[in-house]
């Protein structure tokens, strides 16, 4: 099989986006992927399924509509290798579907509906077969907010805890991910607050990223160090990694969350300015506090003084060692960063636990056309990450708005 392969060539203007939703998963020799098309008919997502003996990809099936560009899916699989998949939303309520049949994605059961005004979901297969779900919750009158939704083998969807609430009335986005520790029952999320305190032109906002820990599969939540958090948690709360004010020409930007084979949460995020952006990847000190690795250092010596954005993949390869895919572009220009036609997507391997990197550019594609928006294989449930994991991404433009109709390629790759 030639890598990267093409998937699709009518891809949405965010068909891999949002990082937190898991994209990818590989279980019993197949590697199954879906991300959100535009063909003529508008927004659908869509699946292929990669035999790793064979090298050989399935027809593209479409799961289902999507309500615009923020409709993509979220993936995950159980003990007995059903394939499930939520999807649709901004501001709706979510869809649902299992596959009919184990490990195949050729067909799928009847759909279900869930939630209010929802956006953004995380999707994980607990150890029992729950799968648990992470979403952002909108409202008109109150601070939005992220919720928690459970769904136990054969029962219904049923809304958990309000885990994180913003201080703020008006417009927030939660980009929040979630995977599990070694034990299968302890979980660990990541986040990034956007919060707006009003609708100013141009606005000021305020970022966090944080971390947050759950003993109990979600039930009670505490720090990283095991102190309890009163739910719902906010800003000022929970163990924040760092924050930030646009006023002061900063705004932070994160990844999905990564768990090394010793338990150790690895959460990378990146500072915007105007011109230029620095990446970092955080990790705990013991005694409290967060270490941050400076990774504009391990660029390329002819990129070194791009713009790294990490709102990119993280995930451990077989030999235990960490690897990212993050957004690296020209900001010179003072141009919007957001799908800029500069962007280009780069490779950061360690070999010593994350203490220091190589990297390398990845994904080819065209000149003055993005490569963005990586979607890494993680660990969500009973996925087997191969000892080289993969990941599926996005090349070609944002579009004007939510509903543009575009032919972006979307393009699978192994993190080799």
């Amino acid at each position: 099989m030639k890598n990267p392969f093409l998937l699709s060539s009518t891809g949405s203007g965010r068909a891999t986006a949002y990082i937190e939703s898991p994209k990818v998963i590989t279980y019993q020799g197949k590697t199954h992927v879906a991300w959100l098309d535009t063909p003529a008919e508008g927004f659908r997502v869509k699946v292929r399924t990669l035999d790793r003996a064979t090298g050989e990809w399935s027809e593209t099936v479409t799961v289902g509509e999507a309500i615009d560009n923020h409709g993509g899916p979220a993936l995950t699989i159980d003990g007995e290798g059903y394939l499930h998949i939520v999807y649709f939303s901004h501001h709706h309520p979510f869809r649902y579907h299992r596959s009919v049949r184990p490990n195949d994605t050729s067909e799928w059961g009847l759909r279900e509906q869930f939630g209010v005004d929802l956006t953004y979901p995380t999707l994980l297969c607990g150890h029992d077969g729950t799968l648990i779900l992470s979403a952002r919750r909108s409202h008109n009158e109150k601070p939005w907010e992220l919720e928690i939704w459970r769904k136990p083998p054969g029962g219904a969807w049923t809304r958990g805890e309000t885990i994180l609430r913003s201080d703020r009335i008006n417009y927030s986005q939660y980009a929040a991910s979630m995977i599990w520790g070694p034990d299968h029952r302890t979980l660990y999320l990541g986040y990034r607050l956007y919060q707006q305190p009003a609708y100013d032109s141009p606005p000021v906002s305020s970022t966090a990223v944080g971390c947050m820990m759950s003993p109990d599969e979600g039930a009670t939540w505490t720090k990283i160090d095991g102190t309890p958090l009163a739910l719902p948690a906010t800003e000022s709360t929970s163990d924040v990694i760092m924050r930030s004010q646009s006023s002061e020409g900063r705004v932070l930007e994160s990844g999905a969350i990564a768990l090394s084979p010793e338990g150790v949460p690895f959460v990378a995020y990146s500072v915007r300015m105007e011109h230029s952006a620095e990446g970092y990847l955080a990790t705990p000190k013991k005694g409290g506090g967060w270490h941050h690795l400076y990774l504009n250092q391990f660029l390329p010596a002819e990129h070194r003084n791009g713009a790294l954005i990490m709102s990119g993949g993280l995930t451990f390869k077989g030999n235990g060692q960490p690897v990212m895919v993050a957004p690296l572009l020209n900001l010179k220009d003072g141009g919007e960063y957001w799908g800029h036609p500069s962007t280009k997507l780069v490779q950061f391997d360690s070999e010593d636990g994350g203490k220091s990197f190589v990297s390398k550019l990845v994904g080819g594609g065209e000149a003055d056309q993005p490569q963005w928006m990586p979607s890494l294989e993680r660990p969500t449930g009973f996925n087997e990450v191969p000892e080289v994991p993969s990941m599926i991404y996005t090349d070609g433009g944002r579009g004007s708005g939510c509903d543009d109709v575009l032919k972006n390629k979307v393009f699978y790759d192994l993190l080799t």
